[in-house]
Formats: C-alpha cells, sequence, structure tokens
C-alpha cells in the first residue's frame, strides 16, 4: 500500500488489524530492525499471521532485514502468514528488497494486490461525510456526545490527516456548527501543547520549562532526532532556551521526551507522528521563532 504523507496509510492499517482480529487473525505490527524475528515468530503460530511493516521507505538499512522476512515467508508452504507492506512510494525500494533475495524465494512472493491511497479529499461532499463519518467515529472513542458539526465548505483539497485531526478535536472538545479545518487544527495543537505541559509536570517534575522552549523540543525532536540520549542532550543544547541549561536539565528534558510519544525503531528520539502534522506544527514554530531554523541545522549536525 502506498500514499503520500496525509493520505491516511497507517490510519488505515489500523482499523484493518482491529477488523482482523474479530476475524481470528494475529496481526503484528514490524518494528525496525525486527522483521525476521518477527516471521520467525509468526512461523511458530498455528492460525493466520498478518505481519504490518508501516513506513517501510523510511529507511534503505532495513531492507536487507526485509529481504530475510520475505524469504521465510515465500518457504512457507501453507500461506498462513501474510505481510503488509506500506510506504510512500514503491520505485525504489521494492525491487532493492527482491534483488537481495534468492530468485527462488522472491519468484513465489507475487503481491495479492496494491493499494494506491489518493493524496487528498477534493470533492466537498466526500470531504462532508467522511468528516461526519470520523466524529462519529472519535466520539465513540472518546466516550462523548456525537457533537452536530459540519466542515466548512472550502475550495480547496483536504488530506485524510487533516480531515480526521479536525474530526478529533471536534469529538474531542465538543465542537458544534461549521467547523473552519484551520481553526480546528490551531485547536488541536493547542490542546496537545496543554497536555505537554501536565504531563511534563507529571512525569518530569525538574522540567519548568516556558511553553515556547517546549514548542522548540518537540519540534527538535520530530525534525532532528537522536540516535541515543548523549546526542540528543548535545542537540537540545543548541536550541533557543536551552543554550543555557545544566547537562543534568538537558537530560531530564531529553527522557521526558523520549516517552512522550512512541518512538520509530532504529534512533533513540523520532517520535512516531503523523507525518502531515508534524511538518505542519513545525512550520508554524519556525514561523514563530526566527532563530530555530539555524538552531535546528546546527543540532542536526551535531554527532
Amino acid at each position: 500500500m502506498s500514499g503520500s504523507a496525509g493520505s491516511g496509510k497507517t490510519r488505515l492499517l489500523i482499523e484493518v488489524a482491529e477488523q482482523l482480529a474479530g476475524e481470528h487473525f494475529e496481526c503484528g505490527w514490524v518494528r525496525y530492525g525486527q522483521a525476521l524475528a518477527a516471521a520467525e515468530a509468526a512461523m511458530t503460530r498455528r492460525g493466520r499471521v498478518v505481519l504490518i511493516v508501516d513506513d517501510v521507505d523510511a529507511s534503505p538499512r532495513q531492507q536487507g532485514d526485509l529481504a530475510d522476512m520475505l524469504a521465510m515467508v515465500a518457504r512457507e508452504s501453507t500461506g498462513r502468514v501474510k505481510v503488509v507492506l506500506c510506504g510512500r512510494e514503491f520505485t525504489s525500494w521494492w525491487s532493492k528488497i527482491r534483488a537481495a533475495m534468492d530468485p527462488a524465494d522472491h519468484g513465489v512472493l507475487t503481491p495479492a494486490g496494491r493499494t494506491v491511497l489518493a493524496p487528498s479529499l477534493a470533492d466537498a461532499a466526500d470531504q462532508m461525510q467522511q468528516f461526519q463519518g470520523a466524529v462519529r467515529h472519535y466520539a465513540r472513542y472518546f466516550e462523548r456526545p456525537v457533537p452536530v458539526a459540519s466542515l466548512s465548505s472550502t475550495t480547496t483539497a483536504v488530506s485524510i490527516a487533516e480531515l480526521h485531526a479536525a474530526a478529533a478535536i471536534t469529538a474531542y472538545v465538543g465542537l458544534t456548527g461549521p467547523v473552519d479545518l484551520t481553526t480546528a487544527l490551531s485547536q488541536l495543537f493547542a490542546t496537545e501543547e496543554a497536555w505537554w505541559r501536565t504531563n511534563a509536570a507529571e512525569q518530569q517534575p525538574a522540567i519548568a520549562l516556558p511553553l515556547p522552549v517546549l514548542q522548540r523540543a518537540i519540534t527538535g525532536a520530530a525534525l532532528v532526532g537522536a540516535d541515543s540520549m548523549d546526542q540528543a542532550v548535545r542537540r537540545l543544547a543548541h536550541l533557543p532556551g536551552l543554550t543555557n541549561r545544566s547537562r543534568e536539565d538537558l537530560t531530564e528534558l531529553a527522557l521526558w521526551l523520549h516517552q512522550l510519544y512512541a518512538q520509530r525503531g532504529g534512533q533513540w528520539l523520532d517520535p512516531h507522528l503523523p507525518a502531515y502534522l508534524a511538518d505542519r506544527y513545525a512550520a508554524l514554530c519556525v514561523a514563530t521563532h526566527p532563530g530555530l531554523p539555524a538552531a535546528l541545522a546546527a543540532a542536526a549536525l551535531t554527532a
């Protein structure tokens, strides 16, 4: 399955996994660097197994591991184990994975099908239908009444990520009437920022930082990341508001960032956030803090 950022790939995979679980499938999300181990675990199961590999094209370093996983699946004669590969594009990585395999193995791995998700919803009626369905879903998830709300008409295409984000905050805070997309996303970011401050106070009382500094730290974590705690500390020290903090304070901040969101495999600090929304938030932060781009560039060059 492929689709551009914000097209709803991961959201669709979550829905698929939930539905398959009700049909007596075991579904496993394959972590970075654990593809072969996931296949080995799947082979020990008696029933049907679906292995999901999201962001498959995020790093070329995992292609060898994926080739080993697919070779093992190819040699499993009963067909109990299926693999779903999901990324933004297929062109560059699929051929390289097969080239790393024995021809006898990749010869039996004919894809059962391929799904390409549209990048956005351009039709106003489709936008409205999708929005209202998503609001009902999130209202059930948050165990709240379904608000009477509608997406304000827009002449531009709307990504699935934007639409679901607007629907989620509509259900969460109970917005009613016409919901403007830009206003809804601003409300979403403000709600997330309030959660950061509450979470920081609960998890790491030593972190008493103003919101603008937390904004820069989150942006640095999402855009630059780090391979280790020590590297995270060194990189955070470049950000405005943190340049004069003690190593102890920066370590506490790094540990807080590490636990705040699920991290992608392969990096110690690399929050697995919806790319479209993370990029939008980062752009807003860069526009608000003029010195941030240079600080992020310096952080990225810090080993």
